[in-house]
């Protein structure tokens, strides 16, 4: 499945500007391995385990391991918000051993908070192949805020700046981004409440504590259906698979789009041959008919893209959140 006509891309395409030389210059590239793979192949996860990536990554390496007849093993590395995760695969040998599971928050949305890393996720990875992309959706809890609309919500933003509050997953993390874009392209104002992940944030937005959120679609359905949550629109490009009659909120703010992803990515000097091959069976393992089953469940839609497609995506998320940290001078210590 090809990502462009069904996704679009970046928003704005603002240039990620100059970047410090590539930390994989600094290591000498290997010759690949032949015949790929001869031995067990290491995904490194930035996540819990048994959080959605880590899910969604060990399933598919169940696929991809009896295709190869190796081992895919699953490496969780958590810590400082994934950059332990992509500052040990960067200095690993550029033979396609070790792959790295990417997502917004660890890569692109981490970039444009931490130009202190040790790495420059942009520069020193290269996109294998995009697996999903989860959908997120703009909710408020009905007995806080009155609007049915997007446009309801901006009037009475407009009428009441600061008034709002919205809940995210931490600072810097996808929901609070997602949330400040929304500001910036309406000209509206809110408060920021952050906790310290998914749970805490949900459990207050439907106790009233704070008003609204941007979440991901499967943590929030359950609540849309009993009512307890109302969704005013859905913030990918366009309308989902999953509810095709929600509207997007770029119905009524042209060109806003926020959604969470998650991809295979490697060093940047890996053999091209190889990057091919791990592509294209992660692309195939995401396609099976148990995954795609498996997927809905969680309200993921699996893609399976080209490198070339997994770039532009990345380039385009990258310039995304560089605009939005920017723009709020968000220093990466606040808390």
């Amino acid at each position: 499945m090809r990502i462009g006509k069904t996704w679009g891309v970046a928003l704005c395409m603002v240039a990620a500007g100059a970047v410090s030389p590539s930390f994989s210059q600094q290591l000498s590239a290997q010759e690949p391995a032949v015949p790929f793979p001869s031995r067990p192949v290491q995904v490194v996860v930035p996540f819990a385990a048994g959080g959605s990536s880590d899910v969604v990554v060990r399933m598919l390496a169940q696929t991809v391991s009896k295709s190869w007849n190796q081992p895919v093993v699953i490496d969780n590395r958590v810590g400082a918000t994934g950059a332990i995760a992509g500052e040990y695969v960067v200095r690993q040998p550029a033979d396609g051993y070790t792959l790295l599971n990417a997502a917004p928050t660890s890569h692109t949305a981490l970039r444009a908070l931490r130009r202190d890393l040790p790495y420059d996720p942009m520069a020193d990875l290269t996109p294998v192949t995009l697996l999903v992309i989860a959908p997120m959706m703009l909710v408020v809890n009905p007995k806080k805020v009155p609007a049915q609309t997007v446009q309801e919500l901006i009037e009475y933003l407009k009428k009441n700046p600061g008034k709002l509050s919205y809940a995210s997953t931490g600072v810097g993390s996808v929901a609070h981004l997602s949330v400040e874009l929304f500001k910036l392209f309406t000209g509206t104002d809110m408060v920021h409440i952050p906790y310290r992940g998914n749970a805490p944030a949900l459990t207050d937005l439907l106790a009233g504590n704070v008003d609204l959120t941007i979440d991901v679609s499967s943590s929030v359905s359950a609540h849309l259906k009993s009512g307890a949550l109302r969704s005013l629109g859905a913030t990918t490009a366009k309308r989902t698979s999953f509810d095709p009659d929600m509207p997007t909120v770029a119905e009524t703010v042209p060109g806003f789009q926020a959604f969470s992803w998650n991809g295979i990515v490697v060093r940047a000097d890996t053999p091209p041959a190889i990057i091919e091959k791990v592509g294209r069976e992660f692309a195939n393992a995401v396609q099976q008919p148990q995954a795609k089953e498996a997927l809905a469940r969680i309200l993921m839609e699996p893609i399976g893209s080209s490198p070339a497609e997994f770039l532009e995506l990345i380039r385009a998320d990258a310039a995304r959140w560089d605009l939005v940290v920017s723009a709020i001078n968000l220093n990466p210590a606040q808390k």
